[in-house]
């Protein structure tokens, strides 16, 4: 997904509908619900949609607070557009699959169809307490963030502490 959000703050002509909304969750919202629902000994539901829901906000309400924070350019919105990207998009992923090559922006454009559903998230923010963060919010730092770090978390060696390795071996504290 951030790869396909990438790809579509890069475009300068957008083919969606500026006021559909786009329904993305932070993950430490889903851990967090997922965690505490599945705590609980009996919660009240039985299915919870980890949904941005009613606090799903538009594309042109997304791609103006990236473009303030000075993320991309303001896109023009040309909804026409749609049919002919989508089969573009369909046509090369095919084409790629059938010669066993795989390339990221494809892959990532794939997304864009499943980017228009937006599910109630009731549920899940009544028995959390909480709804989960806009994407306005964190969207322009997790683009910054993934543009540096090339779409890799930058995961650093773990340490050689002599008391961590105790430990991981004793299975116990001061062995």
């Amino acid at each position: 997904m951030v790869q396909a959000f990438h790809v579509l703050a890069q475009m300068p002509v957008l083919p969606l509908r500026p006021h559909d909304k786009i329904d993305i969750v932070p993950a430490n919202y889903v851990g967090k619900s997922d965690r505490e629902i599945h705590k609980k000994e009996a919660p009240v539901h039985g299915i919870y949609h980890l949904s941005s829901g009613t606090g799903s906000q538009t594309y042109h309400e997304l791609t103006d607070a990236i473009s303030q924070a000075g993320g991309m350019l303001k896109p023009m919105f040309l909804p026409s557009l749609g049919g002919p990207f989508s089969s573009t998009v369909n046509w090369v992923a095919e084409s790629q699959r059938r010669s066993g090559l795989r390339r990221l922006t494809a892959e990532s454009l794939l997304a864009i169809p499943r980017l228009n559903t937006v599910f109630d998230n009731s549920r899940v923010v009544a028995e959390l307490g909480e709804a989960p963060a806009k994407f306005s919010t964190y969207a322009y730092p997790l683009l910054r963030f993934s543009r540096d770090n090339k779409f890799r978390y930058p995961a650093k060696p773990w340490p050689s502490d002599a008391s961590a390795e105790k430990i991981a071996v004793s299975g116990r504290i001061g062995a």
